[in-house]
């Protein structure tokens, strides 16, 4: 019992015994010395003779409504082992809290697993039904997790990431819009290939635009809005509607403030032009002719009073007023457009580029060795691969070792709690129709001849 990739391998490439060529004999040998291999391979066979136990354990379902009906085969002979499944070693292992059996004896006999919170060094130790027990959390870590590298291998993979980002980035300078697409193809390709498998702590792909992936980007956005609106006064709002009809050759009306303002302002804008048009100091002075004549309309406030000269007839009052809202409607227009704005992928390239820095150049091995440590700073990494807590005796950060994935099969019989490293062994595994709670990858047939083989007279 152990979560290793040449056991994966093994499992893959055996095949099915051809029962039909082989003595009954033979078939039991061949099925008890591949069973055995799996379950309880560290107990001699002396002792599991002794813990054999022809009597297997099985339930079903007394139903009335199934009375009549076809029903699964109980797969009785899947029981021959559970026996061992009540041990604490192997509870150890098939609760994931260790890679192998042989492992869960080490922390066993370290004295890491604690039963119902008592240290406990006896492998064989017999559970029963409701017993709670916990492995140390960075026991389990470095059971489930990737081997430790060395600062070797660490230097030697961390070393040719620099090479190959220092290429990288050197690549996007001079072809920046090829890079770019290619890596959003690649992007889409994986989300493509993975489906829901892709990692659900990113962002769901109606959000993966590139907006949201340069934070930076988002926030300048947000310092140029803020920049926009501070600009935009009642005294810049009647200058540009007086621009606007300057610039205009035949008669003004509303549509030539549509560019600026929207459909649903140029109305306030036209009305404002016809209270001010005959005003020559504002359409036929020079530009400080008419912001002089703005700043009598719309003259600056200190303490409550108006500076300098300033009118102060109804007119001009009627015209503030009409600024005044106009202003108010063309802020939440400037937000809105804003906020609906998509950034050019010009823009976004051009930022996305100057993002990219060059890695510093590692220093040498031998320094390194005097050292014992170096420096990385990379878009992905931020510490020596697999060495960013060197005291822990697993890879750092902790990722789960390779071809663990088939081997996690949870058993029924014990509730598990990876947040904390406890579980409760609930019962003993039985078996019920169409089912045994004893976890095996030998068929059913294998089962039945090893039973056969211990019971020595059969089913």
């Amino acid at each position: 019992m152990a979560l290793n990739k040449h056991n994966l391998f093994n499992f893959y490439k055996d095949r099915a015994p051809m029962f039909k060529v082989m003595s009954m004999f033979m078939q039991k040998w061949d099925s008890k010395q591949k069973t055995r291999g799996y379950h309880g391979e560290h107990i001699p066979e002396g002792r599991w003779l002794k813990l054999f136990q022809k009597k297997l354990d099985g339930v079903a379902q007394m139903d009335a409504s199934l009375s009549g009906k076809a029903n699964d085969e109980t797969p009785m002979v899947l029981q021959t082992f559970a026996v061992l499944e009540k041990r604490l070693d192997v509870a150890v292992f098939r609760a994931m809290f260790a890679s192998s059996v042989r492992q869960a004896r080490q922390f066993i006999l370290a004295g890491d697993v604690k039963v119902n919170g008592v240290s406990i060094k006896h492998p064989s130790y017999p559970l029963s039904p409701g017993d709670v027990f916990s492995v140390e959390p960075d026991r389990v870590l470095q059971a489930l997790g990737e081997k430790k590298p060395s600062l070797k291998e660490a230097y030697k993979v961390d070393r040719e990431q620099v090479i190959q980002w220092q290429k990288f980035v050197n690549r996007a300078r001079s072809d920046p819009l090829t890079v770019w697409q290619n890596q959003r193809d690649k992007q889409k390709k994986m989300r493509e290939a993975y489906g829901d498998l892709y990692n659900p702590d990113l962002p769901p792909p109606e959000h993966d635009d590139v907006v949201a992936r340069f934070g930076s980007r988002q926030e300048s956005k947000i310092n140029e809005l803020g920049k926009k609106l501070n600009s935009i006064t009642r005294n810049t709002i009647l200058a540009d509607i007086v621009n606007t009809a300057k610039a205009v050759e035949g008669e003004v009306d509303a549509s030539v403030f549509e560019p600026q303002f929207g459909a649903a302002l140029a109305k306030k804008c036209i009305n404002i032009y016809q209270m001010v048009a005959n005003n020559k100091a504002l359409f036929e002075g020079d530009e400080q002719e008419m912001n002089d004549e703005i700043s009598k309309i719309l003259p600056k406030y200190v303490n409550g009073q108006p500076q300098g000269k300033f009118y102060d007839d109804t007119k001009a009052k009627k015209v503030k007023q009409a600024l005044a809202e106009l202003k108010s409607g063309y802020l939440e227009k400037v937000r809105k457009d804003h906020k609906e704005q998509a950034p050019s992928e010009d823009a976004l390239v051009s930022t996305w580029v100057s993002r990219l820095i060059k890695h510093p150049k590692l220093p040498s091995w031998s320094e390194v060795q005097e050292k014992g440590r170096y420096k990385v700073d990379l878009p992905w990494q931020k510490s020596m691969w697999g060495l960013e807590d060197p005291s822990k005796p697993y890879f750092t950060p902790w990722r789960p070792r390779q071809f663990i994935a088939p081997f996690a099969v949870l058993p029924k019989h014990i509730e598990i709690s990876f947040r904390t490293c406890h579980a409760v062994y609930m019962r003993n595994p039985i078996a019920r129709p169409g089912e045994s709670e004893v976890i095996s990858p030998f068929s059913h047939e294998a089962h039945e001849r090893a039973y056969m083989y211990y019971s020595r007279k059969g089913l």
